[in-house]
């Protein structure tokens, strides 16, 4: 569709900025605590954010701890998915989930699951506009998501910035990774993997931010 040439091209500009960012790589750990962290991100100061790329085992691993952690965080705190901009999982499905984020909320973890559970176990392409609509589609949205982003394109523009500027702050290179606070960044590298872990730590570092 031509009319998403300009978010490409936005992208590839953005990209460039921010340096290379690829989903699943592990960051080496330079601190000793079971977090890393980075200089607070304004705006952030009561966020959790769960950074997911659909092609990761891991973030669809930890799917439902996210879901069941949005439903469990004091009433202070807000939790959100974030994907992780990167160029193998493609520019479409990043500014199609924030697009759905945006304008309908309430439909964002259902999209996030089917593009999990697409792109993983039906090798769905959410590169393309077809491979994202099929998501949507799954995910019951009630409209057209490669519609959507296009009626809606400088907005979705905007979040697409927005999220490459934040992934950079808060130096997010491998999924999933959990931001808390706009400062404290977590991921399941810091407990070897130890599923139990992971939950206390991240529950351990929001308690902390309060």
């Amino acid at each position: 569709m031509r009319s998403f040439r300009p978010i490409a091209a936005a992208v590839l500009i953005g990209l460039a900025a921010v340096g290379p960012v690829a989903a699943q790589v592990p960051k080496e750990k330079e601190q000793l605590k079971p977090y890393l962290q980075v200089k607070p991100v304004a705006g952030d100061e009561q966020m959790v954010r769960a950074f997911f790329t659909p092609s990761c085992p891991y973030s669809k691993f930890y799917f439902q701890f996210f879901k069941n952690l949005a439903a469990t965080l004091p009433e202070s705190k807000r939790f959100v998915f974030t994907p992780l901009v990167n160029k193998g999982d493609g520019v479409p499905f990043a500014v199609a989930f924030l697009a759905v984020q945006r304008y309908y909320p309430a439909y964002a973890a259902n999209f996030v699951q089917a593009s999990l559970e697409g792109v993983q176990e039906r090798h769905v392409d959410v590169t393309s506009w077809a491979g994202i609509d099929a998501i949507g589609k799954a995910a019951r949205i009630p409209v057209s998501v490669p519609r959507l982003v296009q009626q809606n394109l400088a907005q979705v523009q905007a979040d697409l910035k927005q999220t490459l500027i934040l992934q950079k702050r808060m130096e997010i290179t491998n999924t999933p990774a959990v931001a808390v606070a706009g400062t404290y960044i977590v991921t399941p590298e810091f407990t070897n993997g130890d599923a139990a872990m992971f939950s206390q730590l991240v529950n351990g570092v929001i308690s902390m931010a309060r």
